[in-house]
């Protein structure tokens, strides 16, 4: 039980500041904003339910939190991120003598299938930035297939569907343009048939980025339909599984920088490709493609385009998939509130009572 005469009430959003700085010197990259962005929702619910300090909590409070995240109508992936973030700071409060021991077991994950597993990961813009820079500036893999996969999947955004569904012929060289077709009936069916067919451009470096592939590197290799891959494998059209452990691959940032978990390339136990999942920092291709939307709003594209890109509706995108850090989130309206000022921005009532 938790020792009244000893711990501090703290409360709630000042345990969740104690448990952030307990943690930072071992967090590396956006993790800090993670958890804060995840605690945050639990300090807004509780602050709903008047629940201010973690006396209140009881373990009831504490399990509400799921059906209050399912009731915001979250995506399953971000309800059981935010359930794990709780957890875990619920169990550091536990530690420290500040709630009763085992509160933390009021909140059951919700559990996900491997898509699911995915959504609400993305590939950081700059760590796709980092990657694509050492791609294309390597004299071994520049246009090497993980190489032009990961140019394709971020420069279009496309679902892994899409990826697997595009043929030799549906790569347009001279306008260099890519044709996502729906054809079910040789087993490339797009995730909303043929409402998601749709021509998306290439600009000059992902473009000459792919020709270099398709001189040097692709597989002449067909389906068991007769179809022409535009990414084969050695048995044809690969499987989702084997397109993952491609994108697992090129996303692993020891291809370009320092390992961030403090391991060695030419020993790590998660370099071979049946293992390269487990690395923490490797990408699937839904994590791509979130990364990619969030990307190419923060450069100001239209929300319709960036959606017609991806075949997706402007508010699936807002809902599930753009996921902006601070930065971006300003520099987004910075245009529009920069100026902002008393003296210039004066309400209707003010300029009544000026005249």
């Amino acid at each position: 039980m938790r020792p009244q005469d000893e711990a501090p009430n703290l409360p709630i959003e000042e345990a969740i500041e104690v448990f952030v700085t307990h943690n930072r010197p071992n967090w590396k990259g956006e993790t800090e904003r993670t958890y804060r962005r995840n605690l945050g929702r639990f300090a807004e619910y509780a602050a709903e339910n008047d629940l201010q300090t973690l006396g209140d909590l009881t373990r009831w409070d504490v399990g509400g939190f799921s059906s209050w995240l399912l009731e915001k109508d979250y995506a399953k992936a971000t309800v059981a991120s935010r359930q794990k973030a709780v957890k875990t700071w619920l169990k550091f409060c536990e530690s420290q003598g500040l709630i009763d021991h085992g509160m933390h077991t009021a909140i059951e994950t919700l559990k996900l299938d491997d898509e699911e597993e995915t959504s609400d990961q993305q590939l950081d813009p700059e760590d796709a930035r980092t990657l694509l820079s050492f791609y294309r500036e390597s004299p071994k893999w520049r246009g090497t297939r993980r190489h032009a996969v990961l140019e394709v999947l971020w420069h279009t955004g496309c679902r892994m569907s899409g990826l697997l569904a595009l043929d030799l012929d549906d790569y347009d060289p001279e306008r260099g343009d890519l044709h996502f077709r729906n054809r079910p009936e040789t087993d490339t069916r797009l995730k909303r048939g043929n409402t998601h067919q749709r021509n998306v451009t290439l600009s000059s470096e992902p473009q000459d980025v792919l020709e270099l592939y398709l001189a040097r590197e692709r597989l002449d290799q067909r389906d068991e339909h007769g179809r022409e891959p535009l990414f084969a494998s050695q048995n044809g059209r690969p499987t989702k599984g084997t397109l993952r452990y491609w994108t697992y691959e090129a996303t692993q940032p020891c291809m370009a920088v320092e390992c961030p978990h403090g391991k060695r390339r030419p020993n790590c136990e998660w370099v071979p490709r049946n293992r390269s999942s487990l690395c923490p920092s490797t990408r699937a291709p839904h994590a791509i493609r979130r990364g990619s939307i969030t990307w190419q709003l923060n450069l100001g594209f239209d929300l319709q385009t960036v959606a017609d890109r991806a075949a997706a509706t402007p508010s699936v995108i807002r809902r599930y998939y753009d996921d902006p850090n601070y930065d971006d989130e300003l520099d987004r309206r910075r245009s529009e509130t920069e100026e902002i000022d008393i003296q210039k921005h004066l309400s209707p009532d003010d300029l009544g009572d000026s005249e």
